[in-house]
């Protein structure tokens, strides 16, 4: 399998990717235990009248090369368990969060506001690991995350699978389901996020 991230070499990648298990890359580390429970921080309603979006019921997909991994993960909060390599037939954001990750949550407002502009010309969908699944069902409510999301409890399989180091980073799936772009560390911005879906996705938001 095949990846490509943004605009590096395969040894800058390795460099990139020994920093995030540092926290300098992405910037999240485990150590922060639990997630907060103060409320969103996308202004959206209250933790408790907040609902968990179900993962989608899909048909299976032989894996391609340079796509998604052939994972089978339960959903976050209910619903059926995704495999990610049958995860087509619609240009995808893919966001890997964790339920510790305070720029995750800072992140969130970015992409629940691209997905709004999106509809459905692009999907969104989430990756929570390494928490356990009531933090990050907490979390999911407390940051306002807008999309569904798989679950990986221990993180091993996420780590191995998507070669993903440190929360967030965000995956730009073609529809044909190949890997056309990564993104480490967060989205700071509305008009980042357009260029990084118009660049690799070929969608204007």
């Amino acid at each position: 399998m095949t990846w490509r991230a943004a605009r590096v070499g395969p040894a800058v990648t390795t460099v990139l990717a020994a920093l995030a298990l540092l926290g300098l890359v992405a910037g999240c580390t485990a150590d922060a235990a639990q997630p907060r429970t103060t409320g969103s921080a996308t202004g959206a309603a209250s933790p408790s009248a907040y609902v968990l979006p179900e993962c989608p019921r899909l048909p299976a997909a032989k894996p391609v090369d340079g796509g998604l991994p052939d994972l089978r993960l339960p959903c976050l909060g209910g619903g059926p368990s995704v495999n990610l390599a049958d995860l087509r037939g619609t240009p995808m954001v893919l966001n890997v969060w964790a339920a510790w990750c305070e720029i995750c949550n800072e992140e969130m407002p970015v992409l629940a506001a691209g997905m709004r502009r999106a509809g459905d010309r692009v999907r969104f969908f989430g990756v929570h690991y390494d928490a356990a699944e009531k933090y990050g069902e907490q979390s999911a409510a407390d940051f306002g995350v807008p999309f569904a999301s798989a679950h990986d409890e221990d993180g091993d399989r996420v780590t191995r699978a998507l070669r993903v180091a440190g929360p967030p980073q965000t995956f730009f799936v073609t529809a044909d389901g190949k890997v056309a772009g990564r993104k480490i560390g967060a989205i700071q911005s509305r008009a980042e996020l357009d260029r990084l879906v118009r660049r690799y996705l070929g969608v204007r938001l």
